[in-house]
């Protein structure tokens, strides 16, 4: 695991240790995917990374932009991380939030690619599989790519269902290579 990422794991874990005792987690997503996007913006990424200027000059540039957007405690969050010179960090925490808040709300994103729209009922039964079969509330999100010729293909987390024709070919022609 990279460093960037057990950097942003323990800031995320800060936010959500904070966002539980205030009861705040849907606040904190907001503020943290906000913060993510100006950092992700061009302009504040040259910016940030112009060493030509202090550091504290370049927080306090920040701070800013976003401060009408956020709460203290966010404010004080972006303050610690330019202080340690990790602004460019906060779109890593604030994915790392997310993974954390999905956790303990017991939710998982899931992803349907399928060769063909699926209608509502798919949808329902999809979730409810899921659901029975993960124990999880599932958010999900689903994708047309007709190169998979029929079914679909599911990702959730670490697991993946491929039931497409295109998998079922692909398999096919591996086994008889062999």
């Amino acid at each position: 695991m990279s460093e960037n990422i057990q950097v942003a794991q323990s800031y995320a874990k800060a936010v959500n240790e904070l966002s539980m005792t205030a009861n705040a987690a849907a606040a904190w997503s907001r503020q943290l995917q906000f913060l993510a996007e100006v950092v992700n913006n061009a302009d504040m990424q040259r910016y940030l990374d112009d060493v030509s200027r202090a550091s504290d000059a370049r927080t306090r540039g920040f701070l800013a932009v976003v401060s009408s957007e956020l709460d203290a405690h966010a404010l004080n969050l972006v303050r610690l991380m330019g202080e340690n010179g990790r602004i460019g960090l906060i779109p890593d925490v604030a994915t790392q939030f997310e993974l954390l808040r999905a956790e303990a709300e017991q939710r998982i994103s899931a992803t349907v690619v399928s060769a063909h729209p699926l209608t509502e009922s798919e949808i329902t039964h999809i979730k409810s599989a899921l659901n029975k079969r993960l124990s999880r509330s599932i958010d999900l999100s689903t994708h047309v790519d007709t190169a998979l010729i029929g079914g679909a293909i599911i990702r959730a987390g670490d697991l993946v269902i491929d039931g497409s024709m295109r998998g079922g070919i692909d398999k096919l022609a591996t086994q008889l290579s062999r």
